[in-house]
This record gives C-alpha cells, sequence and structure tokens, in this order.
C-alpha cells in the first residue's frame, strides 16, 4: 500500500495530533515503510506501550492504516503505513473557521510574528514600530498560499504513476501560477517588499 501523495486535515481534533513530536516522527517513519510498534519504539527511543499508545490514535483519527499482522509464536506484531506522504492542515483551521480550532488559529499566529520577528537572521533589519503590519501581511499571505494550495489539490481528478519530486514541482509551480493571477496575493507580496526593503534589485 503506496501512501496517497497528500491528505488535507479540516477536523481541529486530528489537527491537534500534530502538536505532539512522537506522533509526527512516527507518521515521517511510516510514510517511508510499514513498521511495527517494536521497531519504531527501538528508532525513537520510547517504551513499546507508549508508541502503541499512539499508533492507536493516529490510526483512530484516520492518519495511518494496519497493513499486515505477522505472528511469531505467542508474539503478534502489526504493521503500520501512514496514508499520505503529506498532511496539511486546512487553510480553515489556521483562520479560525471552523469550531475548536482556535488553538490551531492562535498557533498560527504565533509562527506568523515569530517569523516577522526575525527578518534580521536574512538581512533585512525592520523597525519595531512595523512588526505588527508585517505580521498581519505575513498572515495574509499564508492564508492566500495554503487555501490556493488546497484549491490545487482537490483539481487531481486521477492517481498517476508519478514520482514525488515531479509531483511537488508540478504542485508548487500550479500553486504559484494560480497565485500570480490573484489581485490581493500580489498587493501583499507588494507590500510586504516595500515594508522590509526588496527594491526588485539583485544585490
Amino acid at each position: 500500500m503506496e501512501p496517497k501523495p497528500f491528505m488535507i486535515i479540516k477536523d481541529p481534533e486530528v489537527a491537534k495530533l500534530f502538536a505532539d513530536k512522537t506522533r509526527v516522527m512516527i507518521l515521517h517513519n511510516l510514510r517511508h515503510r510499514e513498521m511495527t510498534a517494536c521497531q519504531l519504539a527501538k528508532m525513537l527511543g520510547k517504551n513499546v506501550s507508549s508508541i502503541s499508545h499512539h499508533l492507536s490514535v493516529l490510526e483512530k483519527a484516520g492518519l495511518i492504516k494496519q497493513t499486515r499482522t505477522l505472528v511469531k509464536g505467542n508474539l503478534v506484531e502489526r504493521y503500520y503505513r501512514a496514508l499520505a506522504w503529506r498532511f496539511i492542515i486546512s487553510y480553515t483551521l489556521s483562520e479560525g473557521l471552523i469550531p475548536g480550532s482556535e488553538d490551531i488559529s492562535r498557533w498560527n499566529k504565533e509562527i506568523c510574528r515569530n517569523a516577522a520577528e526575525n527578518l534580521g537572521i536574512f538581512g533585512f533589519e525592520v523597525s519595531k514600530d512595523k512588526i505588527d503590519k508585517i505580521q498581519r501581511l505575513i498572515e495574509r499571505y499564508s492564508m492566500l498560499r495554503k487555501r490556493t494550495f488546497e484549491h490545487v489539490i482537490s483539481r487531481q481528478k486521477r492517481s498517476a504513476e508519478i514520482r514525488k519530486p515531479a509531483m511537488s514541482l508540478l504542485v508548487s509551480l500550479l500553486t504559484n501560477a494560480f497565485l500570480y493571477r490573484n489581485s490581493e496575493y500580489l498587493r501583499v507580496i507588494r507590500e510586504f517588499c516595500e515594508e522590509i526593503g526588496i527594491d526588485g534589485k539583485d544585490d
């Protein structure tokens, strides 16, 4: 069973599962191959009972699936695999548009704030009085990009034999193509460039 390329998460309770680093690492490993609780526990340095609990939660949430069962004497080994290569938290949750997604929206705002405050690491020093506006621009950019990304993914009509790098490249290109046609997105990018001092000249 090969994972599908993308899975959009629209349930706030499922989205909150990604706040746990162990669960994220389990999903990361199960994208590449099927594994048992014992194998994951050894790889992640956790006890088997803890990993088994996480696997149960992820399976109930529809993020992983049992692929096969192997019986060795009195021992039953269950193998699991992730259902997607990439899990995307829907923009509707990031914007707090669905009841129960307030924490996810707040987390998204914190990320955008952190991004605004750390432009200096790329040589763009901005005054403190500009941070709030830059944060709002980054939030809007993030929402528009996520919304467009979901739109592109939803256009997939059939499965195809396509390599993961080619799929990522194609989705990225289509996302940018749609954004290029979006006047609000272009306005946000222009304002952002003006605020941080990008003048279009090569440095």
